[in-house]
Order: C-alpha cells, then structure tokens, then sequence
C-alpha cells in the first residue's frame, strides 16, 4: 500500500530590494481586488465552489480585465475565493455568522502550480506582471531534512509580504510504503486526558496501554489563569493583551500530541499494525457542546481530539477511522449492557515512580508525583477500567476474529499508564474480580 504524506514549513526571506517589494506588494493588491470581486459575484449570482466552473465563470473576464497579470496570479485568485466563500457558507449555516458576504483583508498570495514559480532549494522565484522576482529564503534545518530525506515540492504556493521580508508556505510531498500485518492492529480511544491502546498480535489481545496526556488539565489550568490575567481589566487593555499573548497553551498541547503521535507510529510500525480510531466529527463535538454549562462546553470546545486524529493520519502507517457509537456502554469480554449508575469508585492515584526523577529530585532524594485518574465500571463479575473499553469495543467491530480476553484469568489483564513525554511506563491499572482487591501496581 503506497502512501502520500504532506508536511507544510514556513520560511522567512531575506529583506527584499525596493523593485522586489513594490512588484509582489502590486500582485497583493491586484490579488486583493481580484478576490473581493470575485466574493460577491459568488455570492450575489451563488455559484458552486467547485474549481472547474469558477474557471469557466472568472478566468476569461479577469485575463480582459487584467492582461499584464500572470495567469496563475488569477487561478489563485479564484481558488482563494471558492476556499473564503465555502468556510463562511458553512459558517452561515450554524449561525455564526453576523455579515451578509465575507472580506478578504489579509492577502496572501496563491500560486497553484509551478509554472509560475520555481524552487531553487536557497530561493524561490515568483513570475509577476515586471517579470521573475527571486526571494532568498533563510534556510533552516527543518528544510535540509526534507531536502536530504527525498522530499519534493508540490504545486502550491503560498507566500505573505510582512514588512520589508517574505513568509512563504512550501509543502514537501514523499510517497511511502505501509505494510500491515494481518490480524495485528492498534486500537485506539482519545479522551479528554489520555489516549487509550489495544494492541493486538496475531488476533489476539497482547497489551493495554495508556498514554497520560493531561489535555483536559491543560485546558482548565489555562482558562483559570486568562481568568486571573482579565479579572477587573478590559482584555483590550495593552497590559492585558500582553500576558495573554505570553500563555503557550497551543504549544504545549501541540508538543504533547506529537509526542503522543510519535510513540503510537512507533509501536503500529514496530507491529506492521493497523491504527483503528474512533471517528470524530465537527459536527459531532458541537453535538456534544449543547445544553452543557460554559466551562464544560470550552472543555469540549478545546478538546484536541480532531488535531489527533489529523496528526497520526499524515503518518507512515495504516488509519481507519470507526463509528464510536456504543464503545463505551458494551461489556467487551461479555457484550453485556453496561450502566453508568453500575460504576464503583473513582480516584485520583499518586504514582512514585523512579522513571520519573528528574535532577534536583535525585540529588535532593527526592520523587515526583504522578497523578492518574482511575475509574472503574462493574461488568458481570469483573471491574473494567473504564477508559479501556472503548478500544476493545473498536477492535470488536472492525473484525469479529479477535480475542479480548488473553489466555490468562481477567484478573491478570492490565493497563500500563505510560507518560507521553518520556515515553516510559509509570504505572498498572488492573481490570479485577473483586471488588474488595481494587488496588493498583
């Protein structure tokens, strides 16, 4: 199975000669102008956003109108347009909308193929209406990666004038082989602070694990501090502004979910495996964001699960996306009805684990603490750690051939909590018989 990844880096230019910056400042403005039209002709008249007939609709007029214009400065145009007017048609549909027709104020210039521009692995070069602009670019490591590991370039290009330099967007594509064996797949489940694994060999249940993200933390912790930062001030004030735009909440969720991502690749490769996720949707996580009070509607507003999902999709290996329904209310080993009023405790467990230790605590003798939410609901006679079922359940339904239970008795089955950061086990959740042995390794 042959396999295309995408990965986009953005480049910085080297400050740009007067006659370079004026010729790509005049194609934003024509591209500026150009657009705008093209909004309230779609708009107004309703066309369809599909590329082949706003081609037909604009690209003869527009090359009247503008002659001295590289063609593919127009074809970018009318791209750009279709993108603008789809994302606020869908937009106007749930009502967020409070204008009749968007505007496009911040330009950026499209270019959809490379025969208008070239890449020159220092520079780029830009065809425009006073001919072939060179930008030289800073080159960085991430761009010898790519340029040594075989990447190409793809068609588009995208590129924004910011003061006297250039940001240009490349895409790098490379086309891989993923290979699967069959009866070994990765099941996974994403909630609010974890991401849940079953990992199957051979048909057969080997491993639970669990990955310790602390998304949903991150979020709350977040929101108490913007709180606290706003309390008695106008969040226009140049003070207030300034705090906020210090948090790094993005950066710290992006860098645990790659982190996430990459021991998932890992082990799915180390396997030949198939990843099988849960299916998620926009439309689902708004579903789930009505009728809820304001804190928890920004927990799921803020609920990463979607970047998740698009992260480990762009990697080498194997994703199928499945329906969720019902994962997490079916007994996996009995295929009993399972209710929420049936669930038997829930506690915080305080894990000292030597992996953990981090400089000062090794020389002051000391171990950091690691918190695990564990919650367990009864299922017939066993206890199941809650978060666990929905990955067995997945696994059920993508194929019937698999065994959740291991050779052993339920009382051996685990869950090893792993820290995503480290990539190092912390600590084992136990799926028991007995409720009066409820205690963990």
């Amino acid at each position: 199975m042959l396999k295309t990844l995408e990965r986009t880096i953005k480049l910085e230019s080297d400050p740009l000669n007067g006659w370079k910056y004026r010729a790509l400042r005049e194609v934003e403005e024509y591209q500026k102008r150009i657009v705008n039209e093209m909004i309230d002709v779609i708009i107004s008249e309703g066309l369809p956003t599909a590329r082949k007939k706003l081609h037909e609709r604009f690209y003869d007029h527009c090359k009247e109108k503008y002659p001295f214009l590289p063609s593919r400065v127009i074809e970018g145009a009318y791209i750009t347009a279709s993108r603008i007017v789809k994302s606020f048609r869908k937009r106007k549909r749930k009502g967020l909308t409070r204008k009749d027709k968007p505007e496009y104020k911040r330009v950026m210039i499209t270019i959809p193929n490379m025969i208008n521009w070239r890449f020159n692995r220092a520079s780029i070069s830009v065809l425009t209406h006073k001919g072939w602009v060179e930008i030289p670019l800073r080159v960085t490591n991430q761009l010898i990666h790519y340029l040594r590991e075989g990447w190409s370039v793809s068609q588009e290009l995208k590129l924004r004038l910011v003061g006297r330099k250039a940001l240009v967007w490349l895409t790098f594509e490379k086309e891989v082989e993923v290979e699967t064996r069959e009866g070994n797949y990765v099941s996974i489940d994403v909630n609010e602070n974890n991401v849940t694994l079953a990992i199957f060999e051979g048909f057969k249940l080997k491993e639970l694990r669990r990955y310790e993200t602390g998304l949903g933390r991150i979020v709350v912790n977040y929101s108490l501090r913007r709180e606290e930062i706003a309390r008695g001030n106008s969040t226009k004030d140049e003070l207030v502004k300034k705090k906020l735009s210090r948090l790094r909440e993005k950066e710290r969720k992006i860098d645990v979910l790659r982190k996430s991502v990459k021991r998932i690749t890992d082990l799915a490769m180390s396997l030949n495996a198939k990843v099988i996720v849960g299916k998620f949707s926009s439309r689902a996580k708004e579903k789930m964001e009505g009728d809820k009070n304001d804190k928890l509607r920004h927990r799921i507003h803020q609920w990463s699960v979607i970047k998740f999902v698009e992260m480990l999709k762009s990697q080498p290996i194997d994703v199928e996306e499945v329906s969720e329904s019902y994962t997490s209310s079916v007994d996996p080993f009995g295929g009993g009805k399972l209710k929420k009023g049936r669930q038997v405790v829930e506690r915080v467990v305080r894990v000292f684990n030597p992996y953990l230790m981090t400089g000062p605590a090794h020389e002051g003798g000391g171990i950091k603490v690691f918190k695990v939410n564990a919650r367990y609901l009864e299922g017939g006679g066993v206890l199941l750690e809650r978060d666990s079922i929905a990955p067995l359940n997945l696994m059920r339904k993508v194929d019937g051939r698999v065994v959740v239970f291991p050779s052993t008795s339920p009382s051996d089955l685990r869950v090893t909590v792993y820290d995503p950061l480290r990539g190092v086990p912390v600590a084992e959740l136990e799926v028991i018989k007995s409720k009066e042995r409820l205690r963990h390794g």
